[in-house]
């Protein structure tokens, strides 16, 4: 029974037996055993997968007086083999590799990469293209054929007789190779490299007629046709004096054609066969590269001031391109070479590989390639080198210290790491409705779609998708693709499994499936690689070490995250603190490749790093530094986000309300509303009070009611509220409890329920207190103060408001800062102070600005665009007013939707005449950036006595000695 064949999923396998018996796992090796294990494994391998006796495997061993115990011991040796063959293999498991049944044993060579059938391979491709004319090709695959031996054929056991037989096939054909390798040679021009080298073959083998007809073809064509008559009454001589045979037919003609000087003339090296020199070898595109144009002169300025360029990168991000380009773009005297590394997997054969794609006739080695190139000025392009990292950069290393007028450069997922090395990661397409990406997905979906010329939305449409693509262009080809069957919407709409979608094969191109890419780069890495990619995909958006850390629970994750880094895997963003990132495609494959059970759990460790974030959060956001922990959150929103839906997809509900209880305050801020909305409203709607920790529902209950009163949801905040004073009167958290209280305290101002403002403001003051939480207790004397704002006692509130300014001035509380000022400059406005009220509203402004406060910062200008038009600025203010409606669509968030008086103060802004100035003003506005608008504002107040400042302080409002006046709603 054969099994050679059978199916099984292939383990990365390699046994050689052409020398001493080794067994590699992945390029690891392993131990085999003594000389019997290693006899029972060649005798196997020699079985070609037929299932082979105990008996018959003792008898390998013993074969004349095998001892008694011979099958126990036999069975030994077998064991023994079973685990260098399976190391990963549990007990009791059936074997995969070493195979048993009732009769004896068998391999399953279909899993086991065996030296010897790769040799015959190559030996017979290279016996092909040799008569196909295909020389050079030739020599590549009869180096890479000869680099395999190591030794004598099965030296384990070459005294065995069960070996002798297969032992003389494989030398036969080995000493084959070596004379078609001199024959290709001879074809190429090398003609005494080739002269030299049959020599001493016919010194083994003096009987080989072919290998005498080869040395006389050499040396005639060398110019030596005595030496070439010679060799061939030599090769006569031996023949008669050995065997008693005259040479055959093919000498004796052979003698014939030297004498009328009728053999065909070979080229010389670098001369092609017309007789002309070559200088380059460029292969032509057939479609044209579209872009790039940056970062060909990037690299073309890097190849003129360094020797060696490598261009690194993710797979399918066309580093191919980008180097074919620049190398065409060249005027070297003797290039440019380019030399696909791709199917090279022998690094013994490297210089052969560049000797033979430079059309240099030689030994193949790295003395003949430094011989021919010492005086040569040229570009040499080694395209996709990562597999042979190492042996690359130690050739290129040899090559530029000998000859000081030959560039190199490199395409490689990861840097060759040698001196003189200089690194351009070959970036995405640029995004946009007018960049690289969306121009390339339209060219090439037109070749499939004659005449398709995609509209305004469509090419928005495609923006967006070549954006989800990570602007890869190999990735970007492979959907154009899809246009013939798909429209653009649906492609987008299939990205969820993008391996699937973008599976149509390329015959023309090196990656023929987007799978199939990302395949060959995954097998290149080692287990710790994968599994730390597996880990780190778990991260959207991005991540930082210590956050890899705490997923991973590996305190060494830097190491394979450098690996990561180095092969292109993972980018780095520069910064003081460096940020991580993934590519989209990368992570999805990476995913993909990760046990369900293990996604699952560490899935788990993200969450839970998030929940950590939350809680630290909560506390730190109404600090001193919040402003930095309003960016981190930022940076960190994609991470939120995929936590947040983890956990409600999970049921877990205690989760989201803790998650949501730490960063409401960084939405509301912010004025992410859906962001919060979306599963909080959920969640709440599950809390179970004999489950959740009454603190926990009501810090996500004030979340709620804040984030549906920035969203402009008014009439649904009561019933948020309601729901955060019942579990806030429950919980023993005096915290919370101060918290859930001025809250409340601040929603009742607004809506005129002053008394109950004022005693729960002073409830929610004493408890925040009573624990030293100053930012709660800065929140509670600011509801103090509106409330008595609202009651028309301006007097007392501008006090109260004056003392809530320093408390949080005090504690670094920005969010309360900026809103007592607000809530101050209300008070100057309806006192009819619009300078007073200026100099709040810039400090405000600042304030914002500095602290990361997107929602202050647009009430800030709101208030500033009211102050113009009371300066009789009108045009001015329609134009804040357009800077803030624009940036408010940008995160969801309208300010005049949640306050009356802002909406009223914005209402008198006049806007209607002349109508085209005023929507001038207003487009004008649109188009201003935040810093653009703070310029503008610092450098040109409305009132020009004021100076613009984030120092301002506010007056003592004791000093004032204002009389009582009605404070009412402008």
């Amino acid at each position: 029974m054969n099994i050679a064949a059978a199916s099984d999923a292939r383990v990365d396998l390699t046994l050689g037996v052409l020398g001493p018996t080794v067994v590699l796992h992945d390029g690891r090796a392993v131990t085999v055993g003594g000389p019997a294990p290693r006899t029972l494994l060649c005798r196997l391998v020699i079985a070609n997968g037929r299932f082979v006796s105990i008996d018959a495997l003792v008898d390998c061993l013993w074969p004349h007086d095998p001892p008694p115990s011979a099958r126990i011991t036999a069975q030994g040796y077998l064991s023994v083999l079973r685990r260098a063959l399976e190391p990963g293999r549990l007990p009791r498991q059936p074997g995969r590799v070493l195979i048993r049944d009732g009769a004896g044993y068998a391999l399953r060579l279909g899993l086991i990469t065996l030296d010897a059938e790769r040799f015959g391979a190559a030996v017979t491709q290279g016996r092909d293209l040799l008569a196909g004319g295909d020389a050079r090709s030739a020599l590549v695959r009869f180096d890479e054929a000869l680099a395999l031996w190591r030794g004598p054929a099965y030296a384990d056991c070459a005294d065995h007789e069960f070996v002798v037989a297969e032992s003389q096939r494989l030398q036969e054909l080995r000493t084959g190779a070596v004379e078609h390798r001199l024959a290709a040679l001879i074809e190429l021009g090398a003609h005494e490299t080739a002269a030299a080298g049959l020599r001493a073959f016919l010194v083994e083998h003096p009987l080989r007629e072919r290998g005498w007809a080869l040395l006389a073809q050499a040396l005639y064509r060398a110019g030596r046709q005595g030496d070439a008559l010679a060799a061939l009454r030599d090769a006569r001589h031996r023949l008669m004096d050995e065997l008693g045979v005259e040479p055959g037919p093919e000498l004796a003609e052979l003698h014939h054609d030297i004498l009328d000087q009728a053999l065909t003339p070979v080229p010389s090296p670098f001369m092609d066969r017309a007789g002309t020199r070559s200088s380059s070898n460029l292969p032509h595109s057939i479609s044209t590269l579209v872009g790039r144009v940056g970062e060909r002169q990037v690299v073309s300025d890097l190849l003129s001031r360094h020797r060696l360029v490598t261009l690194t990168g993710a797979g399918g991000m066309g580093k191919t391109r980008l180097a074919l380009a620049v190398a065409g773009a060249r005027r070297d005297a003797d290039g440019p070479w380019f030399v696909e590394l791709a199917g090279l997997h022998e690094p013994a054969v490297l210089a052969g590989r560049l000797c033979a794609a430079l059309q240099i006739t030689g030994t193949g080695g790295i003395d003949t390639l430094i011989a021919a190139l010492r005086s040569r000025a040229m570009l040499i392009v080694l395209d996709n080198c990562e597999h042979v990292a190492g042996a690359v950069g130690a050739l290129v290393s040899a090559l530029l210290s000998a000859c000081p007028n030959v560039r190199v450069l490199t395409t490689s997922r990861q840097s060759l790491r040698v001196d003189g090395e200089h690194l351009f990661e070959v970036p995405p397409l640029s995004s946009g409705v007018e960049g690289e990406a969306v121009t390339l997905f339209i060219e090439r979906a037109a070749a499939v779609l004659s005449g398709w010329s995609p509209g305004a939305d469509e090419r928005r449409l495609i923006a967006h998708l070549c954006a989800a693509l990570d602007g890869m262009p190999l990735a970007i080809e492979f959907a154009a693709a899809q246009c013939r069957v798909l429209s653009p919407r649906q492609i987008l709409e299939h990205l969820d499994d993008r391996f699937a979608l973008l599976s149509g094969e390329r015959t023309s191109s090196r990656h023929t499936t987007l799978l199939g890419l990302m395949d060959s780069w995954y097998e290149l890495l080692n287990d710790a690689e994968r599994e730390a990619l597996q880990a780190l995909a778990v991260f959207e958006g991005g991540f930082a070490l210590s956050a890899a850390k705490a997923v991973t629970g590996r305190s060494d994750t830097l190491i394979d995250l450098t690996s990561l880094v180095e092969k292109s895997l993972v980018t780095v963003v520069n910064g003081d603190d460096r940020r991580y990132v993934m590519l989209e495609t990368i992570r999805q494959y990476a995913l993909r490749r990760t046990p369900v059970d293990r996604r699952d759990a560490l899935g788990g460790r993200h969450t839970a790093w998030i929940r950590e974030l939350a809680d630290i959060a909560g506390d730190e956001l109404r600090g001193p530094d919040s402003a930095t922990w309003m960016r981190l959150l930022h940076i960190e929103s994609d991470n939120v986000r995929a936590a947040m839906r983890r956990a409600s997809a999970a049921g877990d509900t205690a989760a989201v309300l803790r998650i949501a209880g730490g960063l409401y305050w960084f939405w509301y801020r912010q004025g992410r509303v859906d962001d919060g909305l979306h599963y909080l409203e959920p969640a709440l709607r599950q809390a179970d009070p004999r489950i959740h920790e009454h603190a926990l529902v009501a810090r996500a209950a004030m979340g709620l009611a804040l984030l549906r009163y920035v969203g402009g949801a008014r009439g649904q905040v009561a019933e948020a509220l309601a729901l955060a004073g019942r579990h806030g009167a429950a919980t023993d958290d005096l915290g919370v409890r101060a918290q859930v209280l001025a809250t409340i305290a601040y929603f009742e101002a607004a809506d005129g329920a002053a008394q109950a403002a004022v005693r729960h403001a002073a409830e929610a003051l004493a408890l925040a207190r009573s624990v030293g939480h100053h930012a709660t207790a800065a929140e509670a004397l600011m509801c103090l103060g509106e409330a008595q704002r609202r009651s028309g006692l301006a007097v007392q509130a501008e006090a109260t408001l004056a003392a809530a300014l320093r408390e949080a001035d005090r504690c670094g509380h920005g969010w309360a800062t900026v809103s007592v000022l607000w809530l101050m400059s209300k008070i100057e406005l309806s006192l009819d102070r619009p300078g007073k009220a200026t100099v709040l509203v810039r400090r405000m402004l600042e304030e914002a600005h500095r602290r990361a406060d997107t929602t202050g910062w647009l009430v800030s200008v709101a208030m500033y665009a009211h102050l113009m038009a009371r300066a009789g600025r009108a045009e001015d203010a329609v134009e804040l007013l357009g800077t803030v409606r624009s940036l408010g669509d940008r995160v969801g968030y309208q300010a005049e939707a949640m306050d009356a008086e802002l909406a009223g103060y914005l209402a008198e802004i006049p806007s209607g005449s002349p109508p085209d100035r005023f929507a001038a003003a207003e487009a004008r506005g649109r188009d201003r950036s935040v810093e653009q608008t703070m310029a503008w504002l610092r450098s040109d107040p409305p009132f020009g006595d004021q100076r613009f400042s984030s120092r301002v302080t506010v007056p003592d409002v004791r000093a004032e000695r204002t009389p009582p006046r009605a404070v009412g709603r402008r």
